[in-house]
């Protein structure tokens, strides 16, 4: 796949020169060995205020917004990491190896129970999009929208009404399903398989989800829609290949795991999005996953960076001239950009339409 080797070359540098930027007495020098002189400032201010002005003065028309869990969570859908309210801990009614387990390939080929109780919860149709969705939604009506990169599994951006067209699901989403193959059976020793067809919403413990020796039946190919799945789940049932050909394949929602490719489309749009982009707002992230991490660094120099975040996050510098920050929630953060953008009204219309 050319796009996503060139793709992963330019993470791999811009990698590199994130790392030196923050060596201590590391400084850029030019092909002379002489210092650079530092940059000019793309921003007065390191403010949201700053931030509207230049989207105003430029007219940007190809601005990127990348996006992660936080954007959710005022729908009532846990972010990953938060202390205490993540869902990361809140996953012990599991049993799990660890919380990541939930969505590591190889262990929901072993144990899909975890996963399946888990998509009960979370499952679309469950919640509705917040103000942020919408304020995306807005940005590509008014042609200010290159793309919406986002980290999340809900497709609340397509419930909102966002084009597919401007969507980047780089981890892919509950949209589409597919067999990824049969399920590895237990240890010879182990009693969970028939307790797992007795009971479909028995969880296992990290003893009964060791890895099995049994080979792993490769996935047929078959696809199946998010509405088929669902009705498999809230049966109470393991969605599993109806291709006869397929014994016990499971049928997995095109989400991606830990062990898994992203998408191609993610690579592919990275690699063209970021050589169109005027400007970018990051919002809802901790930027702790890659490679959707180093996405911020590919930005030419010369392109401003919004982040809307509870915290400051990834390599965001208030005092790099090009950054601006908006500490706080999503939604806040969206509703202050879209008034002071003039969209305010718009946006409040289309939230109550949503709404109802």
């Amino acid at each position: 796949m050319p796009a996503l080797a060139a793709t992963l070359r330019l993470l791999r540098r811009a990698l590199f020169r994130e790392r030196l930027s923050v060596v201590p007495g590391c400084l850029p020098v030019s092909t002379g060995g002489a210092p650079v002189v530092a940059e000019q400032r793309i921003l007065k201010h390191a403010s949201i205020e700053s931030f509207a002005h230049h989207l105003r003065k430029h007219k940007c028309s190809s601005v990127l917004v990348l996006t992660g869990a936080g954007i959710s969570t005022s729908a009532g859908i846990p972010d990953f990491r938060t202390p205490g309210t993540g869902l990361y801990d809140n996953l012990g009614k599991y049993n799990l190896p660890s919380p990541q387990s939930i969505f590591d390939i190889d262990f929901f080929r072993r144990n899909p129970n975890p996963f399946f109780l888990l998509a009960r919860e979370l499952y679309p149709g469950n919640f509705k999009p917040t103000p942020g969705h919408f304020f995306i939604k807005l940005l590509a009506e008014k042609g200010i929208l290159l793309r919406n990169f986002t980290q999340n599994i809900d497709t609340l951006e397509r419930v909102a009404g966002i084009r597919e067209e401007f969507l980047v699901e780089a981890h892919g989403s509950f949209a589409s399903a597919k067999c990824v193959g049969g399920r590895l059976k237990p240890k010879p020793n182990q009693h969970q398989s028939s307790e797992n067809e007795r009971n479909p919403n028995h969880s296992s413990s990290e003893e009964e989800a060791e890895e099995s020796e049994e080979p792993f039946t490769a996935p047929c190919g078959a696809t199946y829609t998010q509405e088929w799945v669902k009705g498999q789940v809230f049966a109470g049932k393991i969605p599993t290949c109806e291709n006869p050909d397929c014994p016990a394949g499971l049928v997995k929602p095109d989400i991606t795991f830990f062990g898994e490719q992203l998408p191609a489309r993610f690579f592919t749009c990275l690699k063209t999005d970021f050589a169109k982009a005027d400007a970018v707002i990051v919002m809802g992230s901790s930027l702790k996953v890659s490679p959707f991490a180093m996405v911020p660094l590919l930005l030419s120099k010369d392109v401003p960076r919004l982040l809307i975040n509870n915290e400051v996050v990834g390599n965001f510098n208030p005092d790099n001239g090009k950054d601006a920050v908006f500490l706080g929630s999503c939604d806040d953060g969206c509703r202050a950009l879209a008034a002071l953008l003039g969209l305010e009204n718009e946006l409040e219309e289309m939230i109550q339409a949503g709404a109802s």
